[in-house]
């Protein structure tokens, strides 16, 4: 899915880092596309997933939670919400591009939390976009 991100904040240190914000839903991740340049306080068009680096921890939640939390001051965040084969709806639909879900069929349409090592945001290349 794609959204429109205000862009918040650029790491002076930190290429990839980026801080946006979707629907008051501020967050960092990091961007290994950006077809263009990016400015703070402009909204571009991004779509979101995440990046598990070891082991993808997956677990049923009771209740109907869509949140991201982040953990402590790193990169990981909770990401709890409604699993879907290939997305989790957290508020904010996270695509699941490297297929992990398919290995939980028993917990499909079902309220999980997944733990993340980072969050991947995807700057989007429009037609408009000046060349």
């Amino acid at each position: 899915m794609v959204y429109m991100a205000i862009v918040k904040r650029l790491d002076p240190h930190i290429e990839e880092e980026v801080t946006i914000e979707i629907d008051g839903v501020e967050f960092t991740g990091f961007s290994f596309i950006c077809p263009y340049k990016i400015e703070v306080g402009k909204s571009y068009p991004v779509s979101i997933g995440f990046t598990i680096l070891n082991e993808l921890i997956i677990s049923e939640i009771q209740g109907e939670k869509k949140e991201i939390e982040r953990i402590g001051l790193g990169y990981e965040y909770y990401i709890r919400g409604l699993l879907h084969e290939d997305t989790i709806d957290a508020g904010i639909i996270f695509n699941d591009e490297d297929e992990y879900f398919s290995d939980y069929p028993e917990l499909m349409d079902k309220h999980v939390e997944i733990k993340v090592d980072r969050i991947s945001i995807e700057f989007i290349k429009t037609t408009t976009e000046k060349r």
